[in-house]
């Protein structure tokens, strides 16, 4: 793999290790929260249920004032952060990756296919270039030719890809910024 190559594919994995980190910390935390949800609810029953036996008639009104609020945080808490992660970060991360690193990867390996099919090609071209006739030097050449350009276009989507990919990135932050 050459220089460039090898520049793009640690861009691609630092990305992916990025993706991957984000990813555990969102599923970390909604477990977090899932875990805090379910204690918030067992304290609203467990004082409702004081409160219920409770004598004393004020005391029994504010813990039961205190079950319900307990409850309508957990409900609220829920809405905000159990249900928003899920759409707007990991459908990112997946965004991010089914749209940028899938297809970078794919034309890495279409790159490095290209260019050892070409330094093969090249090999072969300067070897019979010394004892072949000049229509099988000129088909060689061609076949040379052809692979290079292919190699050019590789990497002109490759660039194309990442200026895309960046741009997506960039008007992804303002938005969440404005």
């Amino acid at each position: 793999m050459d220089e460039h190559g090898k520049r793009l594919q640690g861009r691609l994995q630092f990305v992916e290790t990025n993706i991957k980190a984000l990813e555990e910390l969102v599923a970390k935390m909604l477990r977090l929260r899932e875990e805090q949800e379910s204690f918030h609810y067992t304290f609203a029953k467990t004082l409702s249920d004081v409160s219920a036996t409770e004598d004393a008639k004020p005391l029994a009104q504010c813990l039961f004032k205190l079950s319900e609020s307990s409850t309508k945080m957990a409900k609220d808490t829920h809405d905000v952060m159990l249900q928003r992660p899920e759409p707007e970060i990991l459908q990112v991360l997946t965004q991010i990756q089914d749209w940028g690193v899938v297809p970078l990867k794919r034309l890495l390996d279409d790159r490095e296919k290209a260019l050892k099919i070409e330094q093969k090609l090249q090999k072969e071209y300067d070897d019979r270039s010394r004892s072949a006739t000049t229509k099988e030097k000129e088909k060689k050449w061609r076949m040379l030719s052809d692979q290079k350009r292919r190699v050019e276009n590789v990497n002109a989507l490759i660039d194309h890809h990442m200026k895309m990919f960046e741009d997506y990135r960039l008007a992804k932050m303002k938005q969440e910024q404005a």
